[in-house]
C-alpha cells in the first residue's frame, strides 16, 4: 500500500472517530431533559432567578439548532408579575466545533411572542436587576445576532401605573465576542411608533460598573429625530458617559403620543446639549434650546456622590411669554376663570418643588423679556434660587418693568404650600400698566410704588389671596386721566361753578394701605384719592377670602365754591366684588369715574400683589398723606378732620 494511501486511511479513521464521539457529546448534550437541568442551574447561579420551558428539541443539520417553547424567567417574589421573561417560542443556532468538544456556544438566538415585564417596586428595586453572582466573560461568547419578533414589553412604575409597548422586530448583528454591534428596532405604542437603529463598538463588558462604549443611537417617532453619540454607559446605574445629544423636531406630536404624554406640540424645537458623567458627578454643558420665539442656554452640574445629591444650574433665555411659551410646549390652553373671582382654579407647581426633596442646590436665571400673563411686560430679569429638600430660596430677583424696577426676595416651602414674598416696585407708571394689561382707561403719567411683605399659604393662587398676611401698601403719583365724563362727573360732585377743564382729571395722588390679616385689610383710613378738584379719604375692608370690599368715605372739593352733589349727599359706597364693584352715593345714586377709577386701582392693587405685579409713587398731601400717617393706629381708630376736609 502506496504512503499516500496509507494517510488517506488514516485521516478516514480519526474523522469517523471524531465524528462518533462528536455524536456521543451532542447526544448527551442534547437530550431535552439533561438540557433543562443545565439552563436551569445556570440561570440560578447566574442570577438566582427560575427558569422553566416546555418541550426541548435538537436538530443537527443543516446546522446544530436547539428549539424551545414555553420558557419563563422568574420575577423577585416582590413583583406583581410573576415572570420577567416568557417566551412563546425560542430558537437558538449552536457552533459545530464547541459541540464536539462537549460546549454549547450559541451563534444566533430568535424570539417570538416575547413578553417582558418591568417593574419598580416601592423602595426603587427593579425586577429587572440582574446582576450576575459570578463573573461572566462575555468577550468570548460565539453570539453574533439576535432577532425578536411580535413581543410585548411591560412597564409598571413605583406608583402602580402600567405603560406597554409592541415591539414588531428587533435584529442585533455583530462580530464575535459582542464586537461592532449593530442594531434596528421597531416599537409601538398603540398606532404610534418609534424607530432605534445605531451602532456599538463593544458591548461585551455590559453590566460591568462604570463601563462604557464607542457608540451612537439614533430614534425617529413621527417628525422628531434624537441622537447620541459619544461614550454610551454600559452600567444601567450609568454612573461614566461623554455623549453630545440633539433633538430636532418640526412637531413633537407623535413622540408625546409614544411616551403616553397628553400634549399638543404645535412649535418646532431644536435642542443640543453635551453630557458627562464621571464617578456620579455629571455636568451638562452647551445647552441650546429652540422652541418658537423662545432662545435658552445654559450648563449646570450634579454631583451624586454624597449621600445627597447636589445641583448647580446657570439658565439664559432670550424671551419668554408666559402665556406662548407653555402653549408651544403643548401645555393645553388654561380654562376661562369663573366669573367674578380674581384667579382660575388651577392647583399651582408643588409637586414639581416636592420632587427635589432629598436634594440640594443652586439656579441662576436670567431672562431678557418675560411677558407674563397679564400681558405686563418684564426686562432684564435675574434671579438667584437655593435649594433644600422641599424649600427653594429666591435670594434675590430684580427686573425692569413699567418704566421701572421691581426687586425682592422669596420663600417657598412644597410640604406646607407656603410663599413668605418681599416685593417692591418702584418709579413704574400707571399709564403703562393700563395700557399694557389692556384697561379700557386714557391716562397719562402716574408713578407708581408698591411695597409688600407678605406671607400665605394654598394650593391655588385663589387659596394664596384668602391666607394672606402683611401689609400690601400702594402709592401713584400724578396722573391726567383723560375723560370726559369724569371729568363732567368730578365738577358735578365738588364744583358747579368751579373753572376747571371738565374734559379730564389731573389726579394729585393715590395711597393705600392693606394691611391684611388671613386675606381681610381693613382700616379708618385705609384708602386716600386726591385731584386738582377734589379727595377722598376712605374706610372700610377689602375682603380676599371671598373676593369683596366695601369702602365708604366723603367725596370733598380742594378748592373753588363747595356746591356740589357732596355737599347735598352722604358718601361714596364702593362694594361687591372685587372685579366689578358697586359704586353708589348715599342721598343721590350719582357717581363719577373717578370713584370708579379709584376702585378699580385699589382692587387691582390689590389682586396683583398676588401675582407680583403693579404700583407706585410720592405721595402729596393728605389724603394721601393720611394713609400711611395712620400706620400702627388700630382699625377703629378715626383720623382726625381737618378744615382741609
Amino acid at each position: 500500500m502506496r504512503k499516500w494511501q496509507q494517510r488517506g486511511l488514516w485521516a478516514i479513521a480519526s474523522l469517523a472517530l471524531v465524528l462518533a464521539l462528536g455524536a456521543y457529546a451532542v447526544q448527551s448534550l442534547t437530550d431535552s431533559a439533561q438540557l433543562q437541568d443545565i439552563a436551569r442551574d445556570k440561570v440560578k447561579q447566574l442570577w438566582d432567578r427560575e427558569l422553566t420551558t416546555g418541550e426541548l428539541r435538537f436538530k443537527l443539520f443543516p446546522y446544530p439548532q436547539l428549539h424551545a417553547s414555553k420558557v419563563t424567567v422568574s420575577n423577585p417574589s416582590w413583583a406583581q408579575e410573576k415572570h420577567l421573561l416568557a417566551a412563546a417560542d425560542i430558537k437558538a443556532s449552536l457552533a459545530w466545533l464547541p459541540l464536539l468538544s462537549g460546549r454549547v456556544a450559541i451563534k444566533s438566538l430568535r424570539f417570538e411572542g416575547l413578553q417582558v415585564n418591568l417593574e419598580v417596586a416601592q423602595d426603587g428595586r427593579l425586577s429587572w436587576d440582574l446582576s450576575p453572582k459570578q463573573k461572566m466573560n462575555l468577550s468570548q461568547t460565539g453570539l453574533t445576532l439576535l432577532r425578536v419578533k411580535n413581543s410585548v414589553i411591560t412597564y409598571r412604575s413605583r406608583a402602580g401605573t402600567t405603560s406597554t409597548w409592541q415591539v414588531e422586530n428587533l435584529a442585533v448583528e455583530g462580530d464575535t465576542g459582542l464586537r461592532n454591534i449593530a442594531f434596528d428596532a421597531r416599537i409601538k405604542r398603540g398606532s404610534h411608533a418609534l424607530q432605534l437603529d445605531g451602532k456599538l463598538d463593544q458591548v461585551s463588558t455590559f453590566g460591568t460598573p462604570g463601563a462604557v462604549t464607542k457608540g451612537s443611537i439614533h430614534a425617529r417617532s413621527g417628525q422628531a429625530v434624537a441622537t447620541i453619540s459619544g461614550q454610551i454607559p454600559l452600567d444601567i446605574t450609568m454612573p461614566n458617559y461623554d455623549l453630545a445629544a440633539t433633538l430636532e423636531a418640526a412637531s413633537l406630536q407623535e413622540a408625546y403620543a409614544f411616551l403616553g404624554i397628553e400634549r399638543r406640540s404645535p412649535t418646532p424645537l431644536k435642542a443640543s446639549v453635551t453630557l458627562r458623567s464621571l464617578d456620579k458627578k455629571m455636568t451638562f454643558e452647551n445647552l441650546k434650546l429652540q422652541l418658537g420665539k423662545l432662545n435658552l442656554s445654559g450648563a449646570g452640574q450634579l454631583d451624586r456622590s454624597g449621600a445627597k445629591p447636589v445641583f448647580h444650574a446657570r439658565l439664559q433665555a432670550d424671551r419668554i411669554d408666559m402665556t406662548q411659551t407653555f402653549l408651544d410646549a403643548g401645555q393645553p390652553p388654561l380654562p376661562p376663570k369663573k366669573a367674578g373671582v380674581l384667579f382660575r382654579d388651577k392647583a399651582l407647581a408643588w409637586p414639581l418643588l416636592l420632587a427635589l426633596d432629598g436634594t440640594q442646590g443652586t439656579a441662576e436665571a436670567s431672562i431678557a423679556t418675560l411677558k407674563l400673563r397679564s400681558g405686563i411686560e418684564v426686562t432684564d430679569v435675574a434671579s438667584k434660587m437655593s435649594f433644600n429638600d422641599d424649600r427653594m430660596t429666591v435670594s434675590a430677583f430684580s427686573g425692569k418693568l413699567l418704566g421701572g424696577t421691581v426687586s425682592g426676595d422669596a420663600l417657598l416651602e412644597a410640604r406646607k404650600k407656603a410663599v413668605h414674598l418681599k416685593l417692591n416696585i418702584a418709579d413704574a407708571a400707571l399709564e403703562q400698566w393700563l395700557r399694557q394689561t389692556g384697561k379700557n382707561i386714557s391716562v397719562t403719567g402716574g408713578p407708581m410704588k408698591i411695597n409688600a411683605n407678605i406671607s400665605t399659604a394654598g394650593n391655588s393662587m385663589n387659596d394664596l389671596a384668602a391666607a394672606l398676611n402683611g401689609p400690601v401698601e400702594i402709592q401713584i403719583g400724578a396722573a391726567k386721566i383723560l375723560s370726559p365724563e369724569a371729568g363732567r362727573a368730578e365738577s358735578w360732585m365738588t364744583g358747579l361753578f368751579s373753572a376747571k377743564d371738565s374734559d379730564s382729571i389731573h389726579l394729585s395722588c393715590f395711597s393705600a394701605r392693606l394691611p391684611f390679616q388671613s386675606g381681610l385689610a381693613q382700616g379708618e383710613a385705609i384708602a386716600g384719592v386726591r385731584s386738582d378738584a377734589s379727595q377722598l379719604l376712605a374706610r372700610g375692608e377689602v375682603n380676599l377670602r371671598d373676593q369683596t370690599m366695601a369702602i365708604r368715605g366723603r367725596v370733598r372739593a380742594r378748592s373753588g365754591i363747595n356746591l356740589g352733589a357732596s355737599t347735598f349727599a352722604g358718601e361714596l359706597n364702593i362694594s361687591g366684588k372685587l372685579l366689578k364693584p358697586e359704586v353708589s352715593m348715599d342721598g343721590s345714586g350719582a357717581v363719577g369715574t373717578l370713584a370708579r377709577i379709584g376702585a378699580a386701582i385699589l382692587t387691582s392693587g390689590a389682586s396683583i400683589v398676588a401675582t407680583s405685579i403693579w404700583d407706585g409713587a410720592n405721595p402729596e398731601s393728605d389724603p394721601c398723606q393720611v394713609v400711611f400717617a395712620s400706620k400702627g393706629k388700630t382699625a377703629a381708630a378715626k383720623p382726625k378732620r381737618t378744615s382741609a376736609d
